[in-house]
């Protein structure tokens, strides 16, 4: 039978994937892998391996690989600093006998994105095709949850959505959609062999558009506001949000774990069109619709981002 490891387990997009694996796997064919495996003692009480494991441990990731025959493999939160991660985490799965890694890259990816974290999965991305190992590539457009939770919340105290000018659009993925395909995936790896899907909601939307979604459901006037680039870093900079990403820094009230600069690179991508895409993959992969943006603000009202 086959056996799954989930490698960076203890995060939100680790915790779905892991839970809706589970409804499909018995789990002693499940191990994860986490910085932090006391969070997860809840699975170690139901028979999920559980292994403490960095991706800078080489030693540790194979040996929480160990086993298995299919990686799903969370991108590190450490923006800019990844792609040595992921090259520990790829070599340990050929090192274990892993036959098949699905990755979690991002939306808009070209060689002239600005967003920092896309030149991290351009490249771990050659890396996968170079491995010699079976793989799928999920290029997961932004979370959807993050507008309703994070962004929502300067906003809803200024009445004001503040976002780098211009007129790009998106298409805002569900954290629970992005697991389903994942789990999808992972369980027919041959079926997915070598594909690069761009794991995108239903609808591509503006930031303008989306300030007035997040207006109308929680009943309160907001103003859309594009600022220039200098202005919108001195905003940030005013919320106390830090401008890079630091191991083991605190999460923002405003920002959660993501630094100053890869949002307004993010905001610029944005703008410049990279991200744009619109594709019915997930339906293709799961036979299952994602959900809207407005659903998602729905569900995520008052919630927290890691509760949504």
């Amino acid at each position: 039978m086959t056996k799954y490891v989930i490698s960076g387990a203890s995060g939100s997009l680790g915790r779905k994937i892991t839970e809706q694996l589970l409804e499909k796997i018995p789990a002693e064919n499940l191990s994860v892998s986490t910085r932090t495996p006391s969070s997860l003692d809840a699975l170690s009480q139901g028979g999920v391996a559980v292994h403490a494991a960095d991706y800078n441990d080489p030693v540790a990731l194979e040996r929480a690989y160990a086993g298995s025959d299919v990686l799903m493999l969370i991108s590190s939160l450490a923006v800019t600093k990844r792609v040595p991660e992921h090259r520990n985490a790829i070599n340990a799965a050929k090192r274990a006998g892993i036959k098949h890694i699905v990755y979690t890259s991002t939306a808009g990816i070209h060689p002239q994105n600005p967003t920092l974290s896309a030149s991290d999965h351009i490249v771990t991305e050659d890396d996968l095709r170079r491995c010699g190992i079976g793989y799928t590539i999920m290029r997961n457009a932004c979370y959807a949850e993050v507008f309703p939770t994070v962004a929502a919340q300067p906003v809803l105290r200024s009445g004001e959505w503040v976002q780098v000018e211009g007129n790009g659009k998106l298409a805002p993925i569900s954290k629970n959609d992005i697991a389903r395909t994942a789990v999808a995936c992972m369980l027919d790896p041959a079926r997915h062999d070598g594909a690069v899907y761009e794991v995108t909601g239903p609808d591509l939307v503006s930031f303008r558009d989306i300030a007035a979604m997040a207006s109308e459901v929680y009943g309160v006037p907001i103003r859309y506001v594009p600022v220039s680039i200098d202005q919108r870093y001195a905003l940030l900079d005013a919320m106390g949000v830090p401008r890079q990403y630091a191991e083991g820094m605190d999460g923002h009230p405003d920002a959660h774990l993501w630094c100053s600069e890869e949002m307004v690179t993010a905001d610029i991508a944005f703008q410049a069109g990279y991200h744009g895409i619109l594709t019915h993959h997930v339906e293709f992969i799961t036979g299952q619709k994602p959900r809207s943006l407005r659903e998602v603000f729905e569900l995520c009202k008052g919630k927290d981002y890691n509760d949504c």
